[in-house]
């Protein structure tokens, strides 16, 4: 155990001293987040790259640990390539980071580094080859390294999506880290609880500059690696076998962050958005809408993965995997039946799945409806539903088979979507389909997209027609936005949101 506290200790002191330079040299090579009125909501300049901090001295803070008792060579010799593997993988996803935080990288292009380095993880030898529930065991066989890499996926943008609030994802990180920490050494899987108080050490360290306000931000550099690292740890620290695994407990102490992933995926793919596309709809927005500080909203995210992560810790104890299981089904079901997080992701999907199955379904003798549209508010006060009258009534005119609204303004805290479309798909040869940016001067609203069929008359005449009849549209939704002026994003403008 002095080991853990010597990796801890070594790995704080080294990111207390390293950050506030890394912070500096962010400032002058340029790498620091700036406001953008839209999406980067933070009141001044920040410097990036706190991640780099956090892994330099957790990087040190393990390898001074190794190196100063000689009992535990042997472990590490042992390890060795998975060490070797995770350590290359932690240090190429960071500077991936570093370069997504300077130059913004294209969604499929984060992607693509971060499959390329799991595999650099999977080629040291951590694969999810069998996997234990209730005492059945589950050999993955063909599946076992596309699973494993799924589920670091998973963990890298949990922890990078819930990097909104100054001093979240550090807090989060050292939640996890310290729990897993725990699991490891309960296992007897003594070199990865050290892996991950020497992680939790950094992490405490960097939040001394990390806390509200914030002086730097860990940026993709360090939520990826550090999410990297702990779902790593998570699958290590739950091993039973050589290669079997006991993944209930590691879900349950990342069930927050799951959920969160999981609401954003079906959030934008229901409201016809790429996944790669930002909003502010994750919990830590959710908490801020509701006129929560960013302290408070730390606190509560912090409270729920600390009540997530000591549940799994006691069913590890008492190895009752049925705790687990209960625990984390009832922190989610409050979440939605409460409203605080996913009630609309939720009832979203209970709209798709009922339009889905009345499509299906037809009965002769009932006369034919006029397609449901499927509308769903995530923030603001504006009555979007007045314009979105406009647009079906608008659509039903000009006879297109599409027609979707989505706004997306944080910095009025408006996000409002709404889809529409026919039953009966046009044929593909004359289908034509336009996306339309919406702006309301400099003010970034949301995006408007179209779908129909062209007809035998002129293309020029009828795409008049159409864009003419949008001008009502436009005017009303300028009228929208003059007219109420007041929001209530405005009584939380000034809170830290980007940590």
């Amino acid at each position: 155990m002095t080991v853990l506290l010597v990796a801890f200790a070594i790995a704080l002191m080294i990111a207390a001293a390293v950050t506030p330079v890394v912070r500096i040299l962010a400032i002058r090579i340029g790498l620091v987040d700036r406001p953008d009125g839209h999406r980067k909501l933070h009141l001044q300049t920040i410097a990036l790259g706190g991640g780099l901090a956090v892994a330099i001295s957790s990087f040190l803070g393990g390898l001074l640990a190794f190196w100063l008792f000689p009992e535990w060579h042997r472990p590490f010799m042992e390890n060795a390539r998975y060490l070797t593997g995770l350590s290359g993988a932690a240090g190429l996803i960071c500077l991936v980071g570093i370069l997504d935080d300077w130059l913004e990288l294209r969604g499929r292009q984060k992607l693509a580094a971060q499959v390329g380095t799991i595999l650099i993880v999977v080629l040291g030898g951590l694969v999810i080859e069998q996997v234990e529930v209730f005492g059945l065991s589950l050999d993955l066989g063909l599946l076992a390294v596309p699973i494993t890499v799924c589920w670091l996926l998973g963990t890298i943008n949990a922890l990078n999506l819930i990097d909104g609030v100054d001093g979240l994802a550090a807090t989060v990180g050292i939640i996890l880290s310290v729990a897993l920490a725990a699991m490891a050494w309960t296992m007897g899987h003594q070199t990865d609880a050290l892996v991950a108080t020497a992680l939790a050490g950094g992490l405490l360290g960097f939040l001394i500059y990390n806390a509200p306000p914030a002086k730097i931000y860990l940026g993709d550099a360090g939520s990826m690696t550090i999410g990297l690292v702990l779902g790593a740890l998570a699958i290590r620290s739950s091993l039973k076998g050589p290669a079997t695994v006991t993944m209930v407990a590691p879900v349950l102490i990342w069930a927050i962050l799951l959920f969160d992933v999981g609401a954003a995926i079906l959030r934008r793919k229901l409201t016809g958005q790429s996944v790669y596309t930002t909003d502010r709809g994750h919990l830590h927005h959710v908490l801020q809408k509701r006129g929560y500080s960013g302290a408070k909203v730390v606190l509560i995210i912090g409270g729920l993965c600390m009540l997530c992560a000591g549940c799994a810790m006691i069913s590890v104890f008492q190895k009752s995997e049925l705790m687990a299981v209960g625990t984390g089904i009832a922190v989610i079901v409050a979440l939605i039946a409460s409203g605080v997080f996913g009630h609309s992701e939720f009832t979203l999907l209970l709209r798709r799945l009922k339009n889905l199955s009345t499509s299906m379904i037809r009965i002769p003798t009932r006369p034919a409806r006029r397609p449901e549209p499927v509308m769903s508010r995530f923030g603001g006060h504006r009555d979007w539903e007045l314009l979105w009258d406009a647009l079906i009534d608008y659509a039903e005119k000009f006879d297109l088979s599409l027609i979707q609204l989505n706004v997306n303004s944080p910095s009025i805290g408006e996000e409002y979507h709404a889809f529409w479309e026919r039953k009966e798909h046009p044929p593909l040869l004359r289908m034509w389909r336009t996306e339309i940016p919406l702006f309301h001067g400099k003010l970034a609203v949301g995006r408007l997209t179209i779908c129909g069929t062209s007809n035998d008359s002129s293309a020029c005449a009828w795409m008049a027609e159409l864009i003419e009849g949008l001008r009502p549209f436009e005017i009303q939704m300028r009228d929208l936005l003059e007219t109420s002026s007041e929001s209530p994003a405005s009584a939380g403008s000034g809170v830290p949101i980007a940590g």
